[in-house]
């Protein structure tokens, strides 16, 4: 009885260093497993960072706010070390990620200096700040929201310009929607196909041309302006001309009227489509005769 109590002890301390073995050899295996085929991982952490590069980047812009160099100087240098971290593949394409590193650097030479302007750290920060919000929320980044001010901007310059105003007044006009500009430029690269950007930046220098000329060509400073309206909608994901759908029936009728509006359309282009057949079939019995 003796013997068979201390076979079975035997047996159980046998059995439970197997299972501590195979244990330990099976959380290596995983361990392995995880450091050659990190890509699971490395998605959760490339998702984690962009979050965190984004609260950075929210947070440096309300010190930069605040006018608070010290915590701006430690905030840029954070984001500056994140940056090694962070996977950008299937983010953004490679001009997105310069566009990034460029705002970077922009902040930065704007903090380092010894007498920091207030002005550009606020507008070089809130670049940042944008551009991590559209890395971080692609489909619904705040840099959208600029469309009305940029649209505002341009209708205060085609109006300049329709009025036939100073040089100067219309200079001052430009220089108001190149800032607004250059704000969400960072933001909207990381999104948009460069050649996008490439069109607006384009139009943008043609612009600035007019506008700064000694005697500005009002006549094609105005087709310029209206050519802007397009690019701009574009720019922003807008269809064209789309103000001009506006429904011009308010209240509940409005559905109705879509109806009837509808209804005329296909009615028209019934009609037509019947009387292009009966001209064919016309064509083809004149023929077998």
């Amino acid at each position: 009885m003796k013997r068979r109590s201390i076979s079975k002890a035997g047996l159980l301390a046998v059995t439970l260093m197997a299972l501590l073995l195979w244990t330990n050899v099976t959380n290596q295996v995983s361990a392995q497993s995880d450091e050659y085929n990190p890509n699971r991982n490395q998605e959760k952490s490339s998702k984690y960072t962009i979050s965190q590069l984004n609260e950075e980047a929210a947070v440096l812009y309300r010190r930069a706010l605040e006018n608070n160099i010290e915590e701006v100087r430690a905030s840029i240098l954070r984001i500056s070390n994140s940056l090694q971290h962070i996977s950008f593949e299937g983010q953004t394409s490679v001009e997105g990620i310069h566009a990034l590193s460029e705002t970077i650097v922009e902040v930065k030479e704007a903090a380092v200096k010894l007498q920091a302007d207030k002005q550009l750290l606020q507008e070089t920060s809130a670049k940042l700040r944008l551009a991590a919000d559209s890395l971080a929320h692609p489909m619904k980044p705040l840099w959208l929201q600029y469309y009305k001010i940029i649209k505002d901007d341009l209708d205060a310059l085609s109006l300049a310009a329709n009025q036939n105003q100073s040089p100067t007044t219309l200079a001052n006009q430009y220089l108001v929607l190149e800032q607004h500009y250059e704000t969400i430029r960072p933001a909207a690269m990381i999104r948009l196909e460069p050649h996008q950007i490439a069109q607006v930046d384009a139009w943008l220098s043609h612009i600035k041309g007019l506008t700064h000329a000694k005697q500005p060509d009002a006549s094609q400073l105005r087709s310029m302006t209206a050519h802007g309206e397009e690019l701009v909608n574009q720019l922003f994901g807008r269809e064209k001309d789309e103000s001009a759908f506006v429904p011009f029936v308010q209240g509940p009728d409005r559905r109705a009227a879509g109806l009837v509006i509808s209804s005329v359309i296909v009615a028209a282009l019934s009609y037509a489509g019947y009387r292009k057949y009966r001209a064919q079939q016309q064509d083809i019995f004149t023929y077998r005769r």
